[in-house]
């Protein structure tokens, strides 16, 4: 029900605005048409729909970025994502969508099990990722997966580290993007506490989380039941990963 409510209002925002596109369409028209200036018709008619021309044409690489989130974070299908990706660089004639791309490739590149190329992407990338403190969470937060995934105890602990200074920082300069019971939770795990790793997972609101950060949360829950020595639901939860995870290498591997 909620999700209907949700896609009635962007169905309805989208119309509305495209509503908006066709009545100054119309205007441009009129202008052109009752002008008596042939000048002042070329000059209407050229400004208008160039203008009209370049709103549309952001529209339409809206439409694809969202697409493109949608597919890896609800759907999960790297292969799709990968692909809308291509399409919108491709159409982005003014690199309108070049810093989202950054964000993006580093997410894919984890996703894809790159571990050691998402690494150096951010790396590349760093003094974007350092231009604000939602860059710069989206920065540590990615690095500490690919640290984890690789086993690599001491940058995982620095940059665990890096995350907890961020904590300190007043929460109207930063939006809550990742939750902090996550990075407690590995933090945890990386010390073999795994009942306190479990304590704060339970702790996520599970409703603010999508079909990618459930799977990364599942996969990480399961690993501290079969170190537990709780076969029977450890397993469970990583069927239940990779189902809800689909072509996602950490799914995969399961």
């Amino acid at each position: 029900m909620r999700n209907f409510v949700w896609k009635g209002i962007y169905v309805g925002k989208k119309g509305l605005l495209w509503g908006i596109y066709i009545l100054f369409a119309l205007y441009i028209c009129n202008l052109v048409i009752n002008s008596q200036d042939l000048g002042a018709k070329l000059i209407f008619g050229s400004l208008g729909f160039i203008l009209l021309g370049i709103s549309i044409l952001f529209e339409y690489l809206k439409n694809l970025y969202e697409k493109m989130i949608y597919a890896l974070t609800v759907e999960c299908d790297l292969n799709k994502a990968i692909e809308l990706k291509t399409r919108l660089k491709k159409k982005d004639l003014f690199n309108g969508f070049k810093q989202s791309i950054i964000i993006f490739d580093s997410l894919l590149l984890l996703d894809g099990g790159k571990y050691d190329t998402c690494l150096e992407h951010l790396h590349v990338n760093q003094h974007f990722f350092h231009s604000t403190l939602d860059y710069l969470f989206i920065y540590y937060h990615t690095q500490m997966y690919c640290y984890f995934f690789l086993k690599d105890e001491k940058n995982l602990a620095t940059c665990l580290e890096n995350l907890f200074k961020l904590k300190q920082v007043k929460k109207k300069r930063m939006h809550h993007l990742f939750s902090w019971h996550e990075i407690a939770g590995i933090n945890y795990f990386r010390q073999g506490r795994n009942k306190k790793c479990l304590s704060e997972l339970d702790l996520i609101d599970k409703n603010r989380l999508n079909n990618r950060e459930m799977t990364y949360i599942l996969y990480l829950k399961a690993q501290c039941l079969l170190k537990l020595n709780e076969q029977s639901e450890g397993h469970r939860l990583l069927k239940e990963a990779k189902a809800l995870g689909n072509t996602l290498v950490v799914a995969q591997v399961i």
